[in-house]
């Protein structure tokens, strides 16, 4: 006999495409799923003046109002984004209730309040349930929750090791959660992954084409890519990229810098501060067609002090970029050093300055790095790869099943 379709609330308050990798990692594997036959229901939050999408047909969607609708990133956890997160919470419930006869099984992309709060209704409805875990060390998600927020951390620890099965990006998150008392046949390794259809490189020509179109023809491009927030540290690749400058003179190297965030304005006069100018280093703000800078660029740069697995890093990859990363939750899991980029120490001028002039002085290292991270993407983290893992989580999760089969290593 056939086996039923997997019926899936998934819950992702922000479920969108072109606002953060976590929204659009929850939208392609919603719809993947649903077209492999899955039937799920989708909780987000309502908001307004995100860029038009036309979102799949077999997806239903429910945009829960929770106040705020224009503010799309509420990473901050101070009260006015934690009274927007509960009232999120108290129209999940109810939707929980209204349509708890149209799903078996909550996936909840993010494992932060929403999830804490999802568990007991769900127990009580006797549903399963799935947290993906997207990053550590701010302390808003499981993995990371006992040693903030006083004593009431480890008794929301406790309150997430209590869930059916989660699902962690990186062999870091994997560790946490298991040190935060989950054990470890709870916990499925499965990465994010790229739509290759979207993310790839270009032929030689289309490439010097779209190079001359964005005027970068001639000089090589380090492109950073991601929400302009501290943890960042878009601050440290400025000054690393300053002191890179005399060295790199005869190259004319450009810093792209893709994306927005709290962070824009003080980064903007930090350029200033330090001589740098709008030809050496060019803030683009939001590209939604962000393919085409990765097409375009030389290198891709991260610095951050804290990420899960950026889609960046995996998009950019995909596209041919050699990285230039702190060794960090998924790039290590990512790239092998030498092979499809460097790993440096969160943190160092130094290091990001010694990266830079590394890669951006060696256009034949560059180019092997980044034929070897296409490679890599391809072989891995692809979205055909990826959403079959899922659906086998959640027939099993269905069948009384635990997550992971007995002696499996990852």
């Amino acid at each position: 006999m056939k086996p039923s379709p997997a019926r899936v609330l998934v819950v992702s308050p922000l479920f969108h495409t072109d606002r953060g990798g976590l929204g659009r990692q929850a939208v392609l594997l919603t719809e993947r799923l649903a077209e492999a036959g899955a039937r799920p229901l989708v909780a987000t939050r309502l908001m307004r003046g995100l860029p038009a999408r036309r979102f799949s047909a077999l997806v239903e969607r429910f945009e829960l109002a929770a106040g705020r609708p224009e503010v799309h990133n509420y990473e901050e956890p101070d009260l006015e984004n934690l009274l927007t997160s509960l009232r999120f919470c108290g129209q999940l419930w109810r939707l929980m209730l209204a349509r708890r006869r149209d799903y078996d099984v909550i996936h909840v992309h993010g494992a932060s309040l929403p999830f804490l709060a999802a568990l007991p209704l769900a127990r009580l409805l006797g549903k399963r349930v799935i947290g993906k875990v997207a990053a550590l060390d701010q302390g808003v998600e499981a993995g990371d929750l006992a040693g903030h927020w006083g004593p009431l951390g480890p008794a929301l620890a406790r309150l997430a090791a209590s869930s059916d099965a989660f699902v962690a990006t990186t062999e870091e998150i994997a560790a946490a959660l298991q040190g935060e008392g989950v054990p470890r046949e709870k916990i499925v390794r499965l990465p994010n992954f790229v739509d290759t259809s979207r993310f790839h490189p270009l032929p030689p020509a289309e490439r010097e084409a779209l190079r001359a179109e964005l005027g970068w023809s001639g000089r090589p491009v380090a492109l950073c890519a991601g929400r302009l927030a501290e943890r960042k540290n878009v601050d440290l690749l400025l000054r690393a990229f300053a002191e890179a400058q005399d060295a790199l003179a005869e190259q004319r190297p450009l810093l792209a810098i893709a994306g927005d965030g709290p962070e824009r304005e003080r980064l903007l006069a930090l350029r200033d501060e330090l001589g740098l100018s709008e030809d050496e280093v060019a803030f683009l703000g939001f590209e939604r067609r962000i393919e085409r800078l990765y097409q375009a660029a030389d290198l891709l740069v991260i610095a951050s002090r804290v990420e899960g697995l950026p889609n960046a890093l995996l998009e950019g990859m995909s596209c041919g970029l050699p990285v230039l990363a702190t060794r960090l939750g998924g790039a290590r899991d990512v790239i092998a050093p030498q092979e499809q980029g460097l790993l440096i120490e969160p943190g160092s001028v130094d290091a990001l300055r010694a990266g830079l002039l590394e890669l951006l002085g060696d256009p034949a290292r560059r180019q092997a790095m980044g034929e070897a991270a296409a490679e890599r993407i391809r072989e891995r983290f692809t979205l055909g790869a990826i959403a079959p893992r899922y659906l086998d989580l959640y027939a099993r999760l269905r069948a009384g099943q635990a997550p992971r089969p007995a002696g499996l290593s990852s």
